[in-house]
Formats: structure tokens, C-alpha cells, sequence
């Protein structure tokens, strides 16, 4: 459950979004590089405690929003124009498009250093950035759903689980996600990332299978089974601005 709220503070306006979690035993507050604010609460914290909580913290708040407006990254989302840069597996790749009128249908693939998508040759150019968005979307999904599979089946045995179902899709705020019934969910975005860290995420959402919060056995077990974890971890925070489609 998801809601808004907002307070006044030291000349500005602090707007955040409160997250509710019957998983959560403690509160946070966390100011993301996009400067949205979020309030992750257990369930049942009132309103107006929460509002006191993060009036108690406006200064911290603040002080985080004025670092990331300061060193504001730019706008990652794509155009799908030729010449473009696109990540996988933390290599880059050029986006070449070629259109072809023997085909009816776009697909993609990798050649040499080069990302390239094919496209029906009588496709209107105010259709090719929407054509060639599906087209790349499909495909990175695709691959992310393979590469997923692979990393879940390796980890589930050394867990000593049955792999769980999982799901590869698109989320707006979340790499990864472990849900009650133990459906694993990852972005499939993740699949820009250097291979370590779409491992890492996927280690940590099944480790959620036997533990359900982030307490210290938590992170002994996903220690455990990815050692040096806290490198990846660590890397996924600084470029996760990167993967974005």
C-alpha cells in the first residue's frame, strides 16, 4: 500500500511517499538520486507519526536532496535512434537500425559492438522509435529471463531449495522483489548490469525465501552463498542510474 503525503521545512517543501510493508519491523527513510523521498513504514504507523518522524529528520532530508540536485545525473531514458549506447551485461553496444522490406516483423540481435534492430521497411519514421523500443525490450527481457533462470537454478541448489517460480518484468522502483508465496521478481532492466550485480540481486531475493526481513541472519546467509557480495551490492548503488531503457 502506497500513499503521499508532504511537510515544510527550512524553505522548502519535502513531499514523500509512504510504503507500507507487513514484512517491515522498522521504519526508513530513504531520499533516492531522482529526489523522491520514501517513507518505508510497517504496517499500522499512523499518519501523523510518520509525519513527525520525518519532520525530526528534515534536516538530514534536505541536506541528501541539496547533494543529489548538486551532482543532478542526466536523463538516461533512451530515444531508440541510431547511434545510441546500450548496455548488457555491462558492455556497451552502438544501436544500428536497419530496415528491411522482406520482413513483417522487428527483431533484434548483438553483431561485433553493435546492437542491432531490424524493422519492416515500410514502417513510417514516426513508428521507428516505437518499433524499435519493442523490439529491444523484447529482447533484453528475453535474454534477462534466461540469464535469471540460470543464476536461480545454481543458487537454488546450493540453498538447498526447489528454484521458486519467478518473474522477469519491467519495475519502475525495484531491482528485485521476493513476495509472501516466495515469487521471485526481478527487473528485467537489471540485464544492462555487469553480470555480478544482476547476480547479486537475484541471491538476495531468494535468500528472502528462508529469511523474510533484512536481519543479520539475512545477510550471513547471502554471504554466505555470494562472498563479497557487499562489492556488487555497493556497485549496483552507484550506476543503477545507468539501467534504464
Amino acid at each position: 500500500m502506497r500513499k503521499n503525503d508532504s511537510i515544510e521545512a527550512y524553505n522548502r517543501r519535502i513531499d514523500y511517499e509512504i510504503v507500507f510493508s507487513k514484512n517491515r519491523k522498522r521504519a526508513e527513510i530513504v531520499v533516492r538520486p531522482d529526489l523522491k523521498v520514501e517513507f518505508r513504514a510497517p504496517q499500522g504507523l499512523s499518519s501523523e507519526t510518520i509525519k513527525e518522524m520525518v519532520r525530526r529528520k528534515a534536516v538530514w532530508i534536505c541536506k541528501k536532496l541539496e547533494s543529489f540536485e548538486a551532482n543532478k545525473l542526466p536523463d538516461q531514458k533512451k530515444q531508440y535512434v541510431e547511434g545510441e549506447i546500450y548496455l548488457y551485461l555491462g558492455r556497451e553496444y552502438h544501436l544500428k537500425i536497419v530496415a528491411l522490406e522482406s520482413i513483417k516483423k522487428s527483431f533484434t540481435a548483438f553483431k561485433d559492438s553493435e546492437l542491432t534492430v531490424i524493422v519492416p521497411g515500410k514502417t513510417s519514421d514516426g513508428l521507428f522509435p516505437l518499433l524499435v523500443k519493442k523490439a529491444i525490450w523484447d529482447f533484453y527481457s528475453g535474454r534477462a529471463e534466461v540469464e535469471v533462470g540460470s543464476i536461480i537454478t545454481d543458487y537454488s541448489r546450493k540453498l538447498g531449495i526447489s528454484p521458486p517460480a519467478f518473474k522477469v518484468k519491467y519495475q519502475k522502483r525495484r531491482w528485485g522483489s521476493c513476495s509472501a508465496d516466495n515469487v521471485i521478481r526481478i527487473n528485467f532492466q537489471l540485464i544492462m548490469a555487469p553480470s555480478e550485480q544482476l547476480e547479486y540481486v537475484v541471491v538476495h531475493e531468494l535468500c528472502h525465501i528462508k529469511e523474510k526481513n533484512h536481519s543479520a541472519r539475512f545477510w550471513r546467509l547471502v554471504s554466505k552463498l555470494m562472498p563479497g557480495y557487499e562489492i556488487h551490492r555497493k556497485d549496483l548503488k552507484r550506476d543503477g542510474w545507468m539501467y534504464v531503457l
